[in-house]
């Protein structure tokens, strides 16, 4: 009996609405005179985007696949190295320039540093 007591309050509380977009809402049974939220409208920003300048600016144009993959190809060339490409470059001519050395044993097993 009990726990059909327990069980009939706790859906009794479920199903009572919370108010919570009110000011002053309770979950009480008791309804106390409450004010809602003020309605304000939506908020709008003016912004204007702007990116390079007039005389960068060439209107798009329809072009062929092959046409399109040569003038990449041509701005690719035009480039230059990558931060990448530069960086794998210098460590390549550290490396060649690098004294390299290998350990080995002699006859005796002593460690022996040999230099190329």
């Amino acid at each position: 009996m009990k726990i059909a007591l327990g069980v009939a309050a706790l859906a009794l509380l479920a199903a009572m609405p919370v108010g919570a977009q009110t000011i002053g809402g309770t979950i009480s049974p008791l309804r106390l005179p409450s004010q809602k939220l003020p309605w304000t409208p939506p908020a709008t920003f003016n912004a204007t985007e702007v990116s390079g300048a007039e005389s960068t600016y060439v209107p798009s144009t329809f072009v062929t696949f092959d046409s399109a993959v040569a003038a990449g190809k041509v701005q690719l060339k035009e480039m230059g190295k990558t931060v990448a490409q530069a960086a794998t470059d210098s460590r390549a001519a550290a490396r060649a320039n690098a004294t390299k050395a290998r350990f080995a044993q002699d006859d005796l097993g002593r460690v022996v540093l040999f230099r190329n």
